[in-house]
């Protein structure tokens, strides 16, 4: 037995007081719709493990800290939109860039707003609207959205923008997009550094979406992946590290 294999049967023997077992694995795959992600890691994780050791390093992060944290936490935001976006697409999905016709600079004002437009759109569709969204700071520093809705069926841009009732309406043709989560997440830039956004998420969605599926079983992963080479996809790959794993990152597309 290697090294990985060892350490892997010490930490399985783990029981922790008031914690569930912990769970260990080397592999983890994520499937987003029709796209697949592979994380190959160089050492074993423990999942559902909870420490003892409570608290942290004292004192305040440094300038060059919160710079990371800040970077981290977007590309969290990221990688989790995008992810969604992928599991809930179809062929009623519609891209929309909201605007204020006003300088509304004001954030809890213009998402108050925003779920407005979501309430009377679901009501003279007579559906639940689902959908998420990613905000944005125009040059001017008013607030405008960027859209993506799930279940709306064929209504004129006129008709949306006479709901939307605050300003302008513009509808991005998504049909061709191989794949809509990527496309949509660009528009979410270093705007989180901004204080409006400070403890805020820079995107938010609707409670009746479906959840990426998570797979760590080995087995399982080998069978997927073994189906997947029967299907036409496209493949992405790169190799990354964090502060504790060097990461083998695979990722599959499956073609429309």
């Amino acid at each position: 037995m290697d090294e990985n294999g060892q350490i892997v049967q010490k930490l399985k023997r783990i029981v922790c007081e008031d914690a569930v077992r912990p769970e260990v694995f080397q592999k983890k795959l994520i499937k987003s719709g029709d796209v697949y992600e592979l994380y190959e890691y160089d050492k074993p994780i423990v999942k559902n493990y909870k420490s003892k050791i409570k608290g942290g390093r004292g004192g305040s992060a440094s300038a060059e800290e919160k710079e990371k944290n800040r970077e981290v936490a977007l590309n969290r935001a990221k990688r989790n939109l995008r992810r969604l976006i992928n599991v809930n697409i179809g062929a009623s999905g519609k891209f929309v860039t909201l605007t204020f016709r006003d300088n509304v600079t004001d954030l809890d004002y213009a998402n108050n707003e925003l779920k407005k437009f979501f309430k009377r759109l679901s009501y003279h569709l007579g559906v639940k609207v689902a959908y998420a969204y990613v905000i944005e700071f125009q040059k001017r520093g008013a607030i405008h959205y960027h859209v993506i809705m799930f279940n709306v069926p064929y209504i004129a841009c006129n008709e949306l923008k006479d709901i939307w009732g605050h300003g302008y309406i513009k509808i991005n043709r998504i049909d061709n997009v191989d794949n809509v989560g990527a496309y949509v997440v660009k528009y979410m830039s270093k705007d989180l550094e901004d204080d409006r956004l400070e403890g805020r998420k820079c995107y938010g969605s609707s409670k009746n979406l479906k959840k990426s599926v998570e797979i760590t079983d080995e087995n399982e992963i080998a069978q997927v992946l073994v189906a997947l080479e029967q299907t036409d996809v496209v493949t992405y790959q790169n190799n990354f590290s964090n502060d504790y794993y060097n990461i083998n990152y695979t990722q599959i597309k499956v073609k429309k």
